[in-house]
Parts: structure tokens; sequence; C-alpha cells
């Protein structure tokens, strides 16, 4: 039987306190903050990065990239709402500025809609999220196998990153409808698919 474990009352806001602070260290040149940033958000960069372009060595590229690129920005960086999102919606832009150097227009398209997130979920993780009984593992691995792009990236960004709303639609660069839409249909149409294939 799986358990939801919840975070102690307030943890999220001493939590982001605490990036606040790293973040305000970085940018007053620290180089032992921007290294407790790299270490915190490693993992979740490179799962988010693999999800969009399987391609190892050019996820760790974009993640170096990235903090390097904030290390000699710092100073002109304001400070962002969500450090997590600001951290992820910079990545995601390298990442795609990086594909879009190498191939043309029509190219890029194509790889976008072909690609995107085609490397399967870390379903253990969804299924904490969703409360699925052990049973449904399959099924919801198809539910979710069968969501358009956008969907899986937002319901991605929500249940396994964990981020707001305004986060999802800072990053995927859509406005906050557009987010609850996806994922409203999303959930709706795995929960159809598990019913159907029941």
């Amino acid at each position: 039987m799986l358990v939801k474990v919840t975070k102690p009352r307030g943890w999220d806001d001493l939590y982001n306190k605490g990036l606040d602070k790293l973040w305000s260290e970085l940018q007053m040149g620290n180089k032992e903050a921007i290294s407790k940033l790299f270490c915190l958000y490693y993992s979740n960069l490179y799962n988010y990065g693999y999800n969009i372009v399987p391609r190892r060595e050019l996820v760790r590229d974009c993640i170096q990239e990235l903090f390097l690129t904030i290390w000699n920005k710092r100073e002109g960086i304001n400070d962002p709402l969500s450090v997590k999102a600001y951290l992820i919606s910079s990545f995601r832009r390298i990442i795609f500025r990086k594909l879009k150097r190498h191939r043309n227009r029509k190219k890029r398209n194509q790889v976008y809609t072909d690609n995107f997130f085609e490397e399967p979920f870390n379903v253990e993780e969804l299924i904490v999220h969703f409360e699925t009984e052990h049973e449904l593992r399959q099924k919801l691995k198809k539910a979710i196998n069968s969501l358009s792009k956008r969907q899986k990236e937002s319901i991605y960004l929500k249940y396994y990153q964990g981020l707001t709303t305004d986060e999802i639609s800072q990053i995927m660069e859509i406005n906050k409808q557009s987010v609850y839409n996806h994922v409203s249909e999303a959930i709706s149409n795995m929960q159809n698919y598990i019913q159907v294939s029941s």
C-alpha cells in the first residue's frame, strides 16, 4: 500500500527563503552558493532535460551552460519569483536553442513534434502522486503515453517537479488558462483511458 508523504507545515516557505538567500549570495559572487544550487537542482534538471531530448551529453552540456551563464551574468539577473521555475525555464530555452542551431525551421518543428517527451516518464513517481494502486501501473503508463506532448509536459512539471500553474505557464511560455486546460484534459484522458481498459 502506498502512503502519501506530506511536507511539514511551513516547509515550502523555509525552503524558498533558503533558495532566495542562496540566490542573493550567488549575485554577490559567492561560489559556494552556485555550487549548492547546482547540487540541489542537477538531478531535477537532468531528468527534465532527458525527457525533452534523450541525449545524455547534450543534457549535461546544457546544465553546465545554464550555471556558467548564471554565474557570468549574476550581477545583471533580477531576483526571480521562483528560483526553481527560473532554472527550469532557462534550462529549457538553452536546450531548444542548441537544437535550433543544428536544424532548419521545418526540421526543428518536426523534431519537436516527434521527439518531445518520447521517453517514458518515471512512472513510479507519478504513481505516488496519483495514489494509484500497484496493479494499475501498466495501465497508467499506457494512459500517459496516450497524452499529447503538451499534456505530458504539463503533467510532468506539475506532479513530478511540483511546480505551480504560474511557474508552468512561465516555463512552457503559455497562459495560465492553457496550463489548466492541459492538466485537466490530461487527467481526464488518463481517467477515461484507465476506465475503458479496465
